[in-house]
């Protein structure tokens, strides 16, 4: 069983104690300001916020992080390294077990998390669960009972009566031959978004989720606005 830590991007999982988020993507603004975009930096402070609240609501032994915990893909920065670490320090001091799953951006996170009691795995399997990030497809995750993953960052446009488009968060829960499969939402409230009953299967980021009927898989929108809307199957969804 999965429940969502309503109203952020962020599970709970009961069987294992365990509590998972994905994709905060440290050190974006950083980045984007070498590209000439100057963007306040508030992004750290939200995600801390988020988490203390998630904390609040559930008591979890562990935290899964699954993948993304930095966003620049190269050598990490001396900004991204400081977030990251505070971050990590932050986990430390509120859960037993500290887990990173690495993700594509996460090059060169070793530097940060061997300075503190922190597991860092490219994939993990615990009890009928298993984490990657999703942007590969290993062969242990074809016999997998349920996997999660996250690298889509997926979210649903809106359209209102007068054709204005907003974008909400969504989680994805379907079927994947004999498993289930859970799609996190990014953490980071920066981050660029799937609109995933817009783009075409074919258009779709993590190589798994191009190769599953996501037609089928429900759609479960989250912001902190309006906490959790259930938007029912992404086909019909696709088709309005």
């Amino acid at each position: 069983m999965i429940e969502i830590i309503k109203p952020y991007p962020a599970v709970y999982i009961p069987e294992i104690d365990a509590i998972a988020i994905a994709d905060l993507h440290l050190g974006y603004e950083g980045i984007m300001a070498e590209h000439g975009m100057l963007i306040p930096k508030v992004q750290f402070k939200k995600e801390i916020e988020a988490l203390k609240k998630i904390i609040k609501k559930k008591q979890a032994k562990r935290i899964i992080i699954n993948g993304d915990v930095k966003h620049e893909f190269s050598e990490t920065s001396y900004h991204e390294s400081k977030e990251v670490s505070d971050l990590l320090q932050f986990l430390e001091e509120n859960f037993v077990d500290v887990i990173v799953i690495k993700g594509n951006h996460d090059n060169f996170i070793a530097r940060v998390t061997k300075r503190f009691d922190v597991e860092l795995r490219d994939e993990l399997e615990l009890e009928n669960f298993y984490f990657l990030h999703g942007h590969r497809i290993p062969e242990k995750f074809k016999k997998a009972e349920h996997v999660i993953i996250a690298h889509e960052h997926p979210a649903i446009a809106l359209f209102d009566e007068i054709g204005a488009k907003e974008k909400m968060d969504c989680f994805l829960f379907g079927e994947m031959g004999d498993g289930k499969i859970t799609v996190l939402p990014a953490f980071s409230p920066l981050a660029y978004e799937s609109e995933v009953n817009l783009i075409p299967s074919s258009e779709l980021l993590s190589p798994i989720l191009k190769s599953a009927n996501i037609e089928k898989f429900r759609v479960i929108g989250i912001s902190e606005e309006t906490g959790c809307l259930d938007f029912g199957e992404l086909g019909k969804l696709r088709r309005i």
